[in-house]
């Protein structure tokens, strides 16, 4: 019997015999298991303190939203523009991909997409661009902070607006100056605006308004008015900012009847409190006991105020509040009136600094009254001011009295 040569058959469960990965999948597992290098972690460390920046601006900007200016250190956090933190939420969802080369984290997502919304919906109302633009109200009112940067600006967009009642503030008082600055004279400004000339008026009509800093134009009879003034503030800054405010009440004889504005023009002293200076306006306001009314001849003479006179009462306050629109101390000014933004009004909302391509601070305010409701809110820019104005649209509705 012949015997056949034996032959080592493999055994699949020999280590010596297992399938030998790939070269190239070894290299990988190798890579995926060692430490990461020093530029690594460096990107990864700098990626975490740009999500710990952002962190805290949130919370900055929700305590300046949420406490706003009830105490004198939170105000400053509303000045926070909601545009500065959606640009850096971005700003860091996209760095956090690129320095750690991963999905963005989902908590920076989730911020992320709250800011830019709130941002589009609630602050610049985006959804207003499909809906279709009404048409001119019964009463336009222009609003506009005059105060050049230098020595030559133009009030040229401010004619152009066809306005029915232009209010201005800081108008520089000295004629001969306003002259070199605007290149239109102080007395040429009631016939740009109304079309009337002075002394045209029919007798126990007024349609010009020189208060202060404020100068009022209507092509509408001024029946009275009443004013309030500010005082100085006390302030923690050296060298601050001085002077005082006003409330300037009017009462409009409109073709629909007669509407209460008030115009405003509030200290811009950076350390005093807002809360502290609106309180002392409302309790000014509440103490106006005297008005003045035209007569018969053209004449101011001075007339009595009543607890509930409809001239304390305002359908439109308009002006420089020096302050963002949705502070606390806004919001309880002349208690019960809105935002025109509620009404009307679309894009960022910022006035102020005007002089730059995008102003990111809303001070230069209108709020409403229940009589009324806005149906067109523009902004107009004036080149050499500082401020950019508002030209408002109005509409009296059935709650007016």
């Amino acid at each position: 019997m012949t015997n056949r040569p034996r032959t080592n058959t493999p055994n699949a469960s020999s280590p010596d015999h297992a399938p030998r990965p790939a070269p190239e999948a070894d290299s990988e597992a190798s890579a995926s298991a060692r430490p990461p290098g020093p530029l690594s972690r460096a990107l990864r460390l700098a990626a975490s303190l740009l999500e710990l920046t952002l962190l805290g601006a949130l919370v900055c900007w929700l305590t300046g939203r949420v406490v706003s200016d009830r105490f004198l250190w939170s105000q400053y956090l509303g000045w926070i523009p909601t545009e500065a933190i959606a640009l850096l939420a971005v700003g860091v969802l996209i760095a956090g991909v690129l320095l750690r080369r991963s999905r963005p984290r989902v908590l920076v997502t989730i911020a992320t997409l709250g800011v830019v919304g709130w941002l589009a919906l609630a602050e610049w109302r985006l959804y207003r661009a499909v809906v279709p633009s009404p048409d001119r109200g019964d009463l336009r009112v222009l609003f506009m902070n005059i105060s050049p940067r230098g020595r030559d600006a133009s009030l040229d967009p401010l004619f152009a607006t066809g306005a029915d009642l232009a209010v201005l503030s800081n108008v520089h008082p000295q004629p001969v100056t306003f002259e070199k600055i605007y290149g239109v004279r102080h007395r040429d400004l009631l016939e740009r605006f109304t079309g009337r000339v002075p002394g045209d008026a029919p007798p126990g009509e007024a349609h010009l308004v020189r208060y202060g800093m404020f100068h009022i134009y209507s092509k509408h009879p001024i029946r009275r008015r009443a004013s309030a003034h500010v005082g100085n503030q006390e302030t923690w800054l050296e060298n601050d900012t001085g002077g005082g405010g006003a409330v300037l009440m009017l009462e409009i004889e409109t073709p629909q009847g007669p509407m209460t504005v008030w115009a405003l023009d509030m200290p811009s002293t950076l350390g005093a409190s807002r809360r502290s200076m609106f309180e002392e306006a409302s309790a000014k306001v509440d103490d106006t006991s005297l008005a003045l009314a035209i007569d018969s001849i053209g004449r101011w003479i001075t007339t009595d105020l009543e607890p509930g006179d409809p001239l304390l009462r305002p359908d439109l306050i308009v002006g420089d509040f020096n302050t963002p629109g949705h502070a606390w101390s806004v919001e309880r000014f002349a208690a019960g009136a809105r935002t025109v933004r509620a009404d009307a009004g679309m894009g960022p909302p910022g006035t102020f600094i005007a002089t730059s391509p995008y102003p990111l601070f809303a001070i230069d305010l209108a709020r409403l009254g229940d009589g009324v409701a806005a149906t067109h809110l523009e902004k107009v820019r004036a080149p050499g001011c500082r401020h950019l104005g508002l030209m408002i649209d109005l509409n009296q509705t059935s709650d007016h009295p």
